[in-house]
């Protein structure tokens, strides 16, 4: 996954902003709703990819 990719969190889409680095334990992603622009952080390993790259 890389920034700008959509991503799927509880079922919902979502833009990807921001990733802890490899290393982190428990490594945690800041993700965006691109309907509201509101933006997470979430558990990354919660995150699916989604179906198309997204511009950052």
């Amino acid at each position: 996954m890389e920034i700008g990719d959509l991503v799927t969190y509880e079922g919902k889409s979502y833009v990807l902003r921001g990733l802890e680095p490899m290393s982190v334990p428990d490594r945690r992603a800041e993700i965006e709703d691109p309907e509201s622009g509101e933006r997470r952080t979430v558990p990354f390993s919660l995150l699916a990819e989604g179906s198309q790259p997204r511009e950052v």
